[in-house]
């Protein structure tokens, strides 16, 4: 079914496809029917700045969403700068090379040994107060407070160092440890990117110094061609896929920090509740996510190329791995796979129909109605004003709809508008979306997580805009990451929300998703949310992101006294006291102005909305 003529807010025509078909799956190599072992609570190691009083509470307050994690697995780290106290600016967000090897590397994996953790941990997360970019050794210009030079990257990729601090955690046992390490110049190929189905428990773990690795060829990119544009011509050579290796996803650990939106003299804790909160409700079959009212956005740029993705664990033959414990893991991929991003992101959910010029949407039943689109207009940035469209499209959707998954170019792409377009670029300069609960956020933008820092930083967005404006997790870049370590939205989505077995909860956790879905290893990505989250189906579920409500520190929705007893309970709390009397006080359900401190003012702001 085609519906078309509904008009666009310039006065122009829009021209656009409806199709509603069961979920159409694309050609699977191997496929075989295994339980998806997703990662648990007791998988998670949670890393926590000492130093830092807002580390210190922040891991404390995932200790409190998921208590079953052990207090055995939380890591005090000393000696680190505090990234988030009132003084701190995007300067303390970075790390020298030599302090994170002895300030953070070397404890975790003496940790890691002292408490037979080696194996069982499949998380790390670290925590907001922690550093998270580690500087170049050689180029000063990678890595400097709230930006990066895109041409020492573009000139110098190989020989580059600098990484994430969570990238290069990725790698605790593999990169420049043991004897058969891979060098800290370059990337090193995600041997996770590209499987379905398939969690990241069924890998096996081996202990460190008892496997013999080897990387083949593809462990950086020296000497690899440009970027591809279409279909993998056969003549290039084998090495530029996987070939015979042993380094496999069960080797690495998987990443994510809880942090999010601050402004210099403020701290992010309260912006990491609500990322927490939200996770847990779309996590819950008591709230969940209401497919009717959830859309997966998929904003592309038709003329660009920039989502022209290599996935060197896949070969061209097929189109992702599942996980099969008599082939060799990855299995190999002699000549790899690269296609558009956006356009296959949109087609692994759909029956496979588009019109290539059209705002694309579609149904996907087996999703319970979950709604897929994909924006091939040129000169258009997609908005709110798009996805009220699905409701004459599908009578049987709810009001509001939102935005479940975002991937955009940014200002990178064809839609115009500045750096803020996520805060201001919806309809009437409101938010871009409405976000529903769980909602993850991608973007082409290389400098989109060079700082947590809202107020400073290049003119692009930044995913912690996303979370400002009601998303609960996001991957981005900490410095140029060179464009084909874009964020391969094709996995993402999929494995976020495929629900294979049909008991009305994804098959994997956000962290798995995730990192099925980042092409490179010891380099600039950094994730953000909780590694937990795992998408579960209701159709009773409120269409809009939980966001607290001014004074409301018991979540019933109504600021009055029992509000007024909680905050008094915690007055004279202080995030930043050494008296661990005060700091034991604050509560940041009670910090309405995010100054970790509890006083006659939030006293007065809760007054004012009573």
């Amino acid at each position: 079914m085609s519906k078309g003529g509904s008009r666009n807010p310039d006065g122009g025509d829009y021209v656009f496809t409806v199709r509603t078909f069961s979920i159409f799956l694309l050609f699977v190599f191997i496929f075989i029917s295994t339980s998806n072992a997703q990662v648990m609570p007791e998988d998670i190691l949670i890393l926590v700045n000492q130093d830092s009083p807002t580390s210190r509470y922040i891991a404390d307050l995932y200790l409190s969403y998921h208590p079953e994690i052990p207090q055995s697995n939380v890591v005090f780290l000393s000696g680190l700068v505090d990234s988030c106290n009132l003084g701190s600016t995007a300067a303390e967000e970075i790390i020298t090379r030599a302090d994170y090897n002895s300030l953070i590397a070397e404890p975790v994996r003496n940790y890691l040994i002292a408490n037979d953790m080696t194996t069982s941990i499949k998380v790390i997360v670290t925590t907001a107060g922690m550093p998270y970019r580690i500087e170049d050794t050689y180029y000063s210009d990678v890595i400097y407070p709230a930006g990066s030079n895109y041409n020492t990257v573009i000139d110098h990729y190989d020989k580059i160092d600098a990484a994430s601090v969570e990238s290069e955690l990725t790698c605790l046992w593999c990169s420049d440890c043991g004897d058969s390490a891979f060098g800290l110049c370059g990337r090193m190929v995600n041997p996770y990117q590209g499987y379905r189905y398939s969690g990241i428990d069924l890998f096996e773990k081996s202990f460190p110094g008892t496997k013999n690795f080897l990387w083949n060829y593809a462990i950086s990119t020296i000497g690899l061609p440009p970027m591809m544009e279409g279909t993998l011509p056969q003549s290039w050579p084998i090495s530029f896929g996987t070939v015979d290796r042993s380094f496999h996803a069960g080797d690495i650990y998987l990443t994510c920090r809880l942090d999010g939106p601050k402004v210099e003299g403020k701290n992010a804790i309260r912006s990491v509740r609500s990322m927490l909160e939200r996770a847990k409700r779309a996590s819950s079959f008591t709230w969940g996510v209401n497919p009717k009212q959830a859309v997966a956005v998929l904003d592309d740029s038709p003329n660009s190329s920039l989502d022209q993705n290599r996935v060197y664990n896949v070969d061209c033959s097929c189109n992702y791995w599942v996980y099969d414990a008599s082939v060799n893991q990855p299995p190999d991929a002699p000549y790899i796979l690269t296609r558009d991003d956006f356009t296959a992101g949109y087609l692994a959910l759909t029956s496979g129909a588009m019109d290539p010029c059209s705002l694309n949407f579609e149904v996907v039943p087996s999703l319970y109605g979950f709604c897929a689109l994909l924006d091939r207009r040129n000169a258009y940035r997609t908005s709110q004003f798009d996805l009220e469209l699905l409701i004459s499209a599908y009578p049987d959707r709810w009001d509001p709809q939102g935005a479940l998954l975002l991937a955009t170019f940014g200002v990178n792409g064809d839609g115009g508008g500045g750096a803020d377009y996520l805060i201001t670029g919806g309809p009437d300069g409101d938010v871009l979306f409405n976000v529903v609960n769980g909602g993850v956020f991608t973007s082409i933008e290389s400098f989109n997580a060079v700082t947590m820092f809202t107020n400073v930083g290049p003119n692009q967005a930044k995913i912690v805009d996303f979370i400002a404006i009601g998303g609960s997790a996001a991957i981005g870049h900490a410095f140029e990451p060179v464009s084909d370590a874009i964020i391969d939205n094709e996995f993402l989505f999929y494995n976020l929300l495929n629900d294979s077995s049909g008991d009305g909860k994804a098959d994997l956790t956000f962290i798995e998703a995730a990192f099925t879905a980042i092409p490179y290893l010891s380099w600039a990505e950094v994730v953000i949310g909780d590694p937990l989250m795992q998408i579960c189906y209701n159709d009773q579920t409120e269409g809009s992101a939980w966001t607290q409500l001014v004074g409301d520190t018991n979540f019933d929705g109504k600021v009055d006294v029992r509000d007024l007893r909680i905050l008094k309970g915690a007055l004279d709390g202080n995030l930043n006291s050494p008296d661990p009397v005060l700091f034991g006080l604050y509560n940041d359900l009670c910090d309405f102005n995010d100054d970790g401190k509890i006083d006659v003012r939030d006293i007065r702001i809760l007054k004012v909305n009573m």
